[in-house]
């Protein structure tokens, strides 16, 4: 049973926000366009395994959750966690095409694309060992024991395992369902009614991790990035307030309601809060009592009073 559906990257979403804020020729804006290729690649990844995961039936009890972040000795986020009456079990997806060879001392994945490029990437192997390790101690300390385990799932056969690791299994996504039916090999380690226990826990302890604002977590100064409103037909960012509706010089769009995802914009990629002032920096705008009805219409979560008073998003 799917308890923690998948969903999208909001990271994703924000760095592609932040590239259309800032200017092309800005020094960080290479290392931003290039995570983004990265993470689109990722959760991809993540979407096709997902969907194996919702189309398959077990014939036991099982609940799957995706992206799950938790905290113990230190934070960590595991892709897929499955909870199962013979323990935990961990995906940990990998998007990588081509040739693919796990090395150890040093330990690092090679890839080798069918141009003849060669990459390496942190030993996804290493990185499973950690988690599970991290989870068994978030059980222990909420007085479980609990056996974890865990794979290396591969989303697509155009990765092609040339030479493998017997440190982990690995596995390409249509083998997902052999791989758990065969836990039935071992004794059930949980009740049904332990299992519903640990979906409580793992569903009230999970706390993503926050990257916003972008602009603190890629340490770019907030004065960078390109203010006003962003045009929701053409992109274009700069709309100028006519009346009750923003207009776009580019497009000649009207529109009522085009703030509500600029202001978005500006708390995923410049500051936790915004004020009346900032509101108007931002959005350009030259009345203070326009700014304040557009904040108190934007289904935002006030904070303070009168010059004290300033807004931030609803989670």
């Amino acid at each position: 049973m799917i308890i923690k559906k998948y969903s999208d990257s909001v990271h994703l979403e924000a760095m592609e926000l932040l590239t259309r804020r800032l200017p092309s020729k800005h020094p960080i804006y290479h290392k931003i366009f290039t995570e983004i290729q990265t993470t689109r690649a990722g959760d991809y990844g993540e979407r096709i395994v997902f969907r194996e995961l919702e189309r398959m039936q077990l014939p036991f009890k099982y609940f799957v959750f995706h992206r799950v972040m938790l905290r113990t000795e230190k934070v960590f986020e595991m892709d897929v966690l499955l909870l199962t009456p013979y323990g935990a079990i961990i995906l940990e997806i990998k998007n990588i095409t081509g040739k693919l060879e796990f090395q150890e001392n040093p330990s690092q994945l090679i890839q080798t694309r069918d141009s003849g490029e060669i990459n390496n990437y942190p030993c996804p192997v290493i990185q499973l060992t950690e988690y599970k390790y991290l989870l068994s101690k978030f059980f222990s300390k909420h007085n479980f024991s609990i056996p974890v385990q865990g794979a290396i799932v591969f989303a697509t056969r155009k990765s092609f395992v040339k030479t493998t690791s017997s440190k982990a299994t690995i596995l390409y996504r249509n083998e997902i369902h052999s791989y758990l039916r065969n836990l039935q090999s071992h004794s059930p380690i949980l009740k049904n009614s332990q299992i519903d226990l640990l979906k409580n826990l793992i569903l009230k302890e999970n706390s993503p991790f926050s990257y916003f604002p972008l602009t603190k977590h890629f340490f770019i100064d907030v004065s960078d990035i390109i203010q006003g409103v962003a045009c929701p037909n053409c992109g274009h960012i700069g709309m100028q307030k006519i009346k009750k509706k923003w207009y776009c010089i580019q497009c000649h769009l009207k529109d009522s309601k085009a703030h509500k995802e600029s202001l978005r914009t500006y708390f995923l990629l410049c500051n936790k809060y915004i004020t009346n002032k900032a509101c108007r920096e931002f959005l350009q705008l030259n009345s203070r009592y326009e700014a304040k009805r557009i904040l108190i219409n934007s289904n935002l979560i006030k904070i303070g009073e009168k010059k004290s008073t300033k807004y931030t998003m609803k989670l």
